[in-house]
């Protein structure tokens, strides 16, 4: 049984709704159609431009589709692709657009996308080491950051080890491929994508003054309105690994009176 297939058990089991189902969709099937359909979630969440949008999924070998199991809707899509990484047997799995509709936030569905795209990559190489980076904007780095044992804010001063100049060299490459800026004292990426004010509104203050977002914060202050993202990085590790199965256990099956 796929990955895939048993994440939809796993959904269809959840006592959250509405329920979901997730579509796994190659690069060869991403049509300007199907590219459009994803745009108009992105585009209500985070303000950005079709071309932009495309050139990026582009870049990507597989989007995780999260579509309502009753009407077909999409509630929520992430990008992923794989990437080389220069230390020995070591491969980086790069986390693209991660858009969530309100509706099914704090469902943990990007974290099982995340594990979905790490198995299946472990199949295919099972004595690879896997990394892990990511240029996200402050709710992907807080909703994934929280789930982990531990991880690595991109700094591109940080240089001199093995491991540093290899993730170095793979936020580089990333940015260059998506056609991101990349500050080199700050480290931020420029991606060109505005929060919107509905969806800043849909946040109390006290989500602004989680650790994990006063720490995206202390990095890129004006996070609200220069368009730029943080970078972050972090390794599978065995403790890794288990904060994200804890975590995700606990959002998909929580009662919904919890939620």
């Amino acid at each position: 049984m796929s990955g895939a297939a048993v994440v939809n058990l796993l959904l269809r089991l959840s006592p959250l709704r509405p329920g979901v189902r997730l579509e796994v969709v190659r690069r060869r099937d991403f049509t300007d159609d199907r590219l459009r359909e994803l745009h108009a979630l992105s585009n209500a969440l985070m303000a950005e431009d079709f071309d932009h949008f495309r050139v990026h999924a582009h870049t990507n070998d597989v989007v995780h589709v999260f579509r309502r199991a009753d009407t077909g809707a999409i509630v929520g899509f992430q990008f992923w692709k794989t990437a080389p990484l220069a230390l020995p047997r070591s491969l980086a799995i790069v986390g693209g657009k991660l858009r969530i509709a309100p509706e099914v936030r704090a469902r943990g569905l990007h974290l099982v996308s995340g594990l979905v795209f790490l198995l299946d990559t472990k199949r295919r190489a099972p004595r690879t080491r896997l990394y892990r980076i990511s240029i996200a904007s402050l709710f992907g780095f807080v909703s994934i950051t929280e789930a982990l044992a531990g991880y690595q804010i991109f700094d591109p001063g940080r240089r001199g080890g093995e491991e540093d100049e290899a993730v170095r060299a793979a936020f580089l490459t990333l940015a260059r491929e998506s056609d991101f800026r990349v500050d080199e004292e700050t480290g931020l990426f420029f991606v060109n994508i505005f929060m919107t004010e509905d969806t800043l509104r849909r946040y109390p203050p006290s989500y602004f003054d989680r650790p994990a977002a006063r720490r995206y914060a202390a990095v890129n202050p004006d996070f609200r309105t220069n368009g730029c993202y943080v970078g972050f990085w972090f390794r599978f590790t065995r403790d890794n690994l288990l904060a994200l199965t804890r975590a995700i256990t606990t959002k998909l099956f929580r009662p919904a009176a919890a939620r």
